[in-house]
């Protein structure tokens, strides 16, 4: 089964949203909310709107792992453009981080989630089901 957005142009991060989110008390009752709903249907790639902040969100296939550049502990990747993220101190910059990606894109693109794997029309593509 496959599920597609579309995201609108902006920088967007991809990776764990682990390494993005605070580890403060704040932070926590985010992540919590996070995996609060998305565990809900973790089996679905879903958009979860959380306090105005959109978050794209699938899990992958293979649990935890490195799968091309992106390294997860949570078994979950997630998409947000980085714009919503600037002055919420809950947020870390992870901008020259390893073990996520940034993809700039400069028009609308989809987004699709098929078997776990992540595929953006422009060719980037995270395959998690190895």
């Amino acid at each position: 089964m496959s599920k597609s957005y579309l995201l609108p142009k902006g920088l967007y991060f991809i990776g764990d949203p682990g390494l993005i989110i605070n580890k403060d008390k704040t932070g926590d009752i985010l992540s919590n909310q996070l995996y609060d709903i998305f565990y809900k249907d973790m089996n679905a790639f879903q958009k979860l709107t959380i306090d105005g902040i959109d978050f794209y969100i699938t899990r992958t296939k293979s649990g935890d792992g490195m799968f091309n550049d992106i390294g997860t502990d949570t078994g979950l990747i997630c998409i947000v453009e980085v714009s919503q993220l600037e002055n919420d101190s809950r947020f870390i910059d992870r901008t020259n981080s390893k073990g996520c990606h940034y993809i700039d894109i400069k028009e609308q693109e989809k987004v699709t989630v098929d078997d776990f794997n992540i595929y953006f029309e422009s060719g980037y593509q995270v395959i998690t089901n190895i």
